[in-house]
């Protein structure tokens, strides 16, 4: 008997696969009944899949540069898991969270560009509404929501960065203040000079 796949991986980014759950195309299924299966509506829903997408490429991307090894990037259809080797510090727990909402944040900068650009009245205009609203209003919901601090959500791990970078202040290497040098006593300027030669000086200044 022929089974659907409960989940499938279309293609990959920094070299994980990015692994869809089934729900998240029963997801998108209803968000185009509620719109008519509208052009707008398909826009709409590919671009909340591709924001969840984002969010969990940017923790895959901040893992990379830190050298860790990302197994995949599992997507459901409220939210993102990215599955990495686990961070061996704190500071690159710290950033690894971060970087979904850094990726989240490009894309709301994305969307007030889009949103500015003059389409006219028609099929275009509703695609542009549906990528700025997807990207703009709802991904700040969204980032306010998952910064949080409370787990699972990234909020939990991402606000460590402040007692992270107070730890930091308070460790950083003090530079001291150059002592001052010391005038060395003795002759002119502190320079030495032979016995006779003294004498001389003296005889002179006796003069």
């Amino acid at each position: 008997m022929f089974r659907l796949p409960r989940e499938f991986a279309p293609f990959r980014l920094f070299g994980a696969p990015v692994v869809f759950h089934w729900s998240v195309l029963l997801m998108a299924v209803l968000i185009l009944a509620l719109k008519r299966f509208s052009v707008a509506g398909l826009v709409g829903a590919l671009a909340y899949v591709l924001l969840i997408v984002a969010h969990e490429a940017g923790h895959a991307w901040v893992a990379r540069r830190n050298r860790l090894y990302v197994h995949r990037l599992l997507i459901y259809p409220m939210h993102g898991v990215c599955q990495h080797e686990a961070a061996r510090t704190s500071g690159q727990d710290i950033a690894v969270a971060w970087g979904g909402i850094g990726a989240q944040a490009l894309l709301f900068v994305l969307a007030m560009l889009i949103g500015l650009l003059p389409f006219p009245p028609g099929p275009l205009a509703s695609v542009q509404t549906a990528i700025v609203v997807a990207w703009g209003p709802f991904n700040l919901l969204l980032m306010v929501l998952n910064l949080l601090p409370i787990a699972p959500l990234d909020g939990a791990r991402a606000w460590r960065v402040l007692p992270w970078l107070g730890e930091r202040w308070r460790t950083r290497p003090r530079s001291r203040a150059p002592a001052k040098k010391k005038r060395p006593v003795g002759g002119e300027r502190g320079k030495v000079v032979s016995l006779d030669e003294h004498r001389r000086r003296v005889s002179r200044s006796d003069d």
